[in-house]
């Protein structure tokens, strides 16, 4: 596989992008005219690496799916808008042409499909077993208020869209490969909501790890999200446990005050715990399961050991 033959092949589809792309990829750098309504800008980057997001036999179709789609899942947590989305990719040395093709038809069809054109990026092929790497950043645009983690508040009921748990397969496949970003809920809830939407994130570490960080600024004196174990909306096969740590859900979790929609669309809301008061000594994040109080704060994706904790 040649470098520069590859690069020409994905330049080879710098047609089919929309016309506020007035340089696209094959430059130094890309040129979007910006829409009238883009006063402000929203920036996030996120990476899948080989044999840690993703196996290294997996479609590379699929690998590129899942690189655009956790980006575009940020953005949904910020009930933003897609605008454009650049990419580099270290790709392995025994990888061929076919398949780099196929994850750059991964890429670009995926962000395409959620409005986020691909516009430029970097490619390079990696040393004697370096895993492939691909690094997606994008820029969306506010659509009014950006909805933020921060911004709970006492009373609040805490929510979730879709259901959770058993997002990796046995075999390694599994729904963290196809999982829909919640983009068009998010505007939904924001429409329905307003001012009554407090605050969001969406669920890539697990609801017990993430639920903390709608706790964020709050301090030790501060609030505290208490979960009914009950409540969780678990997939087939999965159990409160699971709901809460195996992550990769890529749902909703928002907090809010009032009413909320039982549906967005098509996909379930589900409250699943209340913001109250914490008290001295007491964990951030519990669930109320058998009678009981346990501290599930930890449950979820631990990115130093690469595993969830139990």
């Amino acid at each position: 596989m040649r470098e520069f033959e590859l690069l020409r092949s994905v330049y080879r589809a710098n047609t089919s992008l929309p016309s506020f792309v007035s340089i696209p990829p094959g430059d130094d750098m890309a040129e979007l005219s910006l829409p009238a309504n883009a006063g402000r800008l929203l920036v996030a980057v996120d990476q899948v690496i080989g044999g840690r997001h993703v196996r290294h036999d997996e479609d590379p179709k699929l690998i590129g799916r899942k690189a655009v789609a956790r980006n575009v899942s940020d953005i949904a947590a910020m009930a933003a808008e897609p605008l454009a989305s650049v990419v580099a990719c270290c790709l392995p040395r025994d990888w061929d042409e076919p398949r780099a093709l196929s994850l750059f038809a991964g890429l670009r069809e995926s962000a395409a499909e959620w409005s986020c054109p691909l516009v430029g990026g970097d490619l390079a092929l990696g040393g004697p077993g370096d895993p492939l790497t691909v690094s997606v950043t994008v820029l969306a645009t506010p659509r009014g208020r950006a909805i933020t983690r921060s911004g709970s508040r006492a009373g609040d009921g805490v929510y979730v869209t879709g259901s959770l748990g058993g997002s990796l397969a046995p075999d390694g496949g599994g729904r963290h490969l196809t999982f829909e970003p919640r983009l068009r809920e998010s505007w939904l809830l924001v429409d329905a909501l307003g001012g009554r939407l407090h605050a969001m994130i969406d669920l890539s570490d697990g609801l017990g790890r993430d639920a903390g960080h709608l706790l964020e600024g709050h301090g030790e004196s501060g609030l505290a999200i208490e979960l009914d174990g009950r409540a969780l909306p678990c997939q087939a096969g999965s159990d409160w446990k699971s709901a809460l740590g195996d992550g990769e859900d890529y749902e909703l979790l928002f907090t809010a005050e009032g009413p909320v929609p039982a549906t967005l669309g098509d996909v379930p809301v589900t409250r699943v715990g209340s913001v109250r008061p914490r008290r001295e000594g007491e964990p951030a994040v519990l669930v109320r399961i058998d009678g009981r109080l346990a501290d599930v704060g930890d449950l979820g994706w631990e990115h130093r050991t690469g595993r969830g904790a139990s």
